[in-house]
């Protein structure tokens, strides 16, 4: 089934800023040179979930000089790395990352959207015809089906025919799929219910034996009988401007586990992002990574960060701690790699799915306005006015991400223009508090936009999928989903860091805007490769030795 699809695809497809001394002063050099490669042994690429652009830079002083710090002193980092489009959440960015295109080519436009034809929040990775492998079956119902575009992955198989072997690990299971694509060898993620690693009868039929053994380890049961307290200098924690005591906190992963409860807990825990390189590392060694003669590529997504940031804080101490403990699981990754390959035939980047803005907190003690946005109150609200401007009638079929979904069967039966609807729609929602622009799918159809905000919407549009009105709010504004979750609708979600290090990458700064559909295209002319078919982004040459 998988080699089919894929074929039938592709016949079809046809400011992370640091000081300038920081960075000079180098703790670890970037390793080129003698016993280099004509190509990498091993790619490796790291996402950490949420990750804002400065968050290095906010706590260099608590790092060790082996992990965050070996990277950015010693490889190419950037500055100014940037989303294109505007709403970003995790799938999307993934997406973005691994196929150098937005999601009004990849299609991916956000976790989820509203499938008109089946009446259905669409998950950006569910496929009902797929089964589950080493996990509940539910979980096991993914495939990249919904992407629209090959991936750097994708490329480098074929490119090699098929001899490179590439391979994802995230607990967040779109995250592993989306950044292997369609000809990955597997792609892992996390099961909550059996705490063990599992996959989908898109990538195989069994389990390998290792993962099997690894599995059969049980590591949540060991992670969860812990204290999580602080791992560094409690004095040098900076403040999170929540309200909350100064004091260590001190969580007992025992009693906060439910009796009776599943392995969720792990996910927001900091030895969530340990066991995920735990088992990355036996994925490496088991699958002989890089020993084969052709470079092979491995993708490690870290999602506890953004679990952690939504449950505590984005500038909360258990943050901070899960930064400093994962600094320390990234020294330990790099150490390996020195190890079993030798850094000058390993490429590394790491970058993040998205950023994060300033929680609603410090707004508050800058004195900046800010808010919060009820999709459910300005839905009702719409509704409303449609039923007095054109008659009663369900105008509004769903709301998803910011976008609206107008009722189209209902639109054209009554004879009314579909676009003179979407202009008034989009004209109340301008009016209502906290929304900064309601763009109509009228005016992203009909126009370009070479820059400005409505060309980041139209980077995130996509017409069969996409709403009649796509809106985003005021910077300090947030969006309150229904489950309680924070949703960033604003410019600054899009920063994030970017880092290359390792085979033929120079140690240089670049602080000029590069955009993260860049990163695919770049590490496709490191292994002179073709960027993935439908690419949009450019190669950055400066990071080139």
């Amino acid at each position: 089934m998988r080699g089919i699809f894929f074929l039938l695809f592709f016949l079809v497809a046809g400011s992370f800023y640091i000081p300038v001394f920081s960075l000079a002063g180098g703790t670890g050099s970037n390793a080129g040179g003698a016993g280099r490669n004509e190509k990498p042994d091993l790619v490796v690429g790291l996402v950490i979930d949420r990750m804002r652009y400065d968050y290095v830079e906010r706590m260099w002083d608590r790092f060790g000089d082996d992990g965050f710090k070996r990277l950015f002193a010693g490889g190419a980092s950037f500055g100014n790395a940037r989303y294109s489009h505007l709403v970003n959440q995790s799938a999307s960015g993934y997406a973005t990352i691994f196929t150098g295109s937005d999601p009004s080519v990849h299609g991916i436009i956000s976790d989820s959207w509203y499938d008109r034809l089946r009446d259905v929040i669409q998950d950006a990775v569910y496929d009902g015809r797929q089964a589950a492998v080493g996990g509940t079956f539910s979980g096991g119902q993914r495939s990249p089906h919904l992407l629209m575009s090959a991936t750097l992955g994708d490329q480098l198989r074929m490119s090699t025919d098929f001899k490179s072997r590439v391979f994802t690990v995230s607990m967040n299971d779109a995250a592993a799929v989306l950044s292997g694509g369609f000809s990955a060898n597997s792609a892992w993620w996390f099961d909550n219910t059996s705490g063990s690693w599992m996959t989908s009868t898109f990538y195989t039929d069994s389990l390998p034996s290792w993962v099997r053994d690894f599995n059969n380890g049980m590591l949540p049961e060991t992670y969860l009988e812990r204290v999580w307290e602080p791992v560094g200098d409690w004095s040098l924690y900076t403040g999170s401007a929540e309200g909350r005591r100064d004091q260590p906190f001190r969580h007992d992963l025992r009693r906060m586990r439910r009796r009776g409860d599943d392995y969720r807990l792990l996910r927001a825990t900091p030895y969530g992002n340990t066991f995920t390189l735990d088992f990355a590392r036996s994925l490496i060694v088991n699958e002989n990574l890089g020993r084969a003669g052709s470079t092979d590529m491995i993708i490690i997504g870290f999602s506890s960060t953004n679990e952690i940031d939504s449950y505590y804080g984005t500038f909360s101490k258990e943050l901070q701690d899960a930064y400093l403990r994962l600094d320390r699981e990234i020294a330990h990754l790099l150490h390996f790699l020195d190890d079993y390959h030798g850094m000058s035939n390993v490429l590394v980047f790491l970058t993040s799915d998205r950023g994060a803005g300033y929680p609603e907190s410090y707004n508050r003690m800058a004195r900046l306005p800010s808010g919060t946005f009820s999709p459910g109150m300005a839905m009702t609200l719409l509704r409303s006015y449609l039923n007095v401007t054109y008659g009663q009638g369900e105008w509004v079929l769903s709301y998803n991400a910011g976008m609206v979904y107008l009722n189209h069967d209902l639109i054209e039966r009554d004879n009314f223009e579909l676009d003179e609807i979407q202009h008034r729609s989009a004209r109340f929602l301008n009016q209502i508090s906290g929304v900064a622009g309601a763009v109509s799918e009228g005016v992203i159809s009909r126009n370009y936009f070479s820059s400005g905000m409505n060309q980041r919407v139209q980077s995130g549009f996509h017409p069969p999928r996409s709403g009649d009105i796509m809106l985003y709010l005021q910077p300090g504004w947030y969006e309150r989903t229904i489950s309680g979750d924070r949703m960033e609708l604003v410019a600054y979600d899009r920063h994030v860091p970017l880092v290359f290090y390792g085979w033929m990458v120079d140690n240089t700064v670049i602080r000029r805007e590069v955009s993260v559909a860049d990163i695919a295209p770049t590490v496709s002319l490191l292994l002179n490769i073709p960027a993935p078919q439908f690419s949009t982004g450019k190669p950055v040459l400066e990071i080139f030795r």
